[in-house]
């Protein structure tokens, strides 16, 4: 089963229709690997069909993006925003097609040999990890990470009489935190990956918003990301900006549970690369001399 969840990483059944997803897609599954056998050393909680679910939900997650937020599909009246009622539009539509793909093409479906109450445990983590990148609940994510997983450890390491509970009691729903966050954090990595590659995505995403912003005002809708206007928006300050009110709080949470300090040093070594290029009111990916 491990093995075949790689394989469906670069299934064709799953034709995701740009090639940012689908380099976004390896990118985020590679992460999600990384920060996966962190926990496993760390932590050593997660069996064998949450590996699966983990490595699975990381493929799967973005299938056939089409490169525009859940705020603007709702606000176009796009089929999908009807079809999911304005709820959760873009994960449910990545979980609930990646599905549909699976079971219905023999070559694709990695299911068809394990029993029905795995597949249920399975499907079920899949789904909820997928749901769990929808970014309106990010702060409800993270806060009970903190209370539920680093609150007790840290608790425990320090012998305090805190009333926390300790790791281990109320297990599975720490199991499920502990997905969740993995999988928000691969998703969300890019400002904790080498400035190479962390340049080189803020440039790609902020292209895609500028697209969007571009056709919301072709189509008279509501202007979602007014920052993201490619007349005059500062990359720097939006890159700082998405550092500090997502990222810190969470890879810190996510650190001081597994412990990754190479990931901590992208992001404070990223963090000042975009502080020195908006000290310099450069609003570009870098400075003109370095171009």
């Amino acid at each position: 089963m491990l093995k075949s969840s790689f394989c469906l990483s670069n299934s064709s059944c799953f034709s995701i229709n740009s090639h940012l997803y689908a380099e976004h897609k390896n990118g985020t599954l590679v992460i999600l690997a990384f920060l996966l056998a962190a926990v496993l050393e760390n932590w050593g909680s997660l069996d064998h069909l949450d590996e699966v679910a983990a490595l699975i939900a990381a493929t799967v997650h973005d299938v056939d993006h089409p490169g525009r937020t859940n705020s603007f599909l709702c606000n176009a009246g796009s089929e999908l925003a009807v079809l999911y009622n304005d709820t959760a539009v873009l994960e449910s539509h990545h979980t609930a097609l990646a599905f549909q793909l699976t079971v219905k093409d023999t070559k694709c479906n990695i299911f068809k040999n394990i029993d029905r109450n795995h597949y249920r445990t399975l499907r079920q983590a899949i789904i909820d990890m997928v749901l769990a990148t929808e970014m309106t609940k990010h702060f409800e994510h993270v806060n009970k990470f903190v209370n539920s997983i680093n609150k007790p450890m840290a608790a425990e390491t320090e012998g305090s009489d805190c009333e926390c509970n300790p790791p281990g009691k109320n297990f599975l729903e720490n199991q499920i935190l502990i997905k969740r966050m993995m999988i928000k954090c691969a998703d969300v990595a890019n400002p904790c990956r080498p400035l190479d590659l962390c340049i080189e995505w803020a440039g790609r995403i902020s292209e895609e918003y500028f697209a969007q912003t571009d056709e919301e005002k072709r189509q008279g809708l509501p202007v979602v990301m007014p920052v993201f206007d490619r007349n005059t928006c500062s990359i720097p300050k939006s890159q700082i900006s998405f550092i500090d009110y997502f990222i810190t709080d969470m890879f810190d949470a996510w650190d001081a549970f597994a412990h990754l300090p190479a990931l901590m040093q992208h992001l404070a070594n990223n963090y000042k690369h975009w502080k020195t290029l908006d000290d310099q009111k450069c609003k570009s990916l870098r400075l003109p001399s370095d171009s």
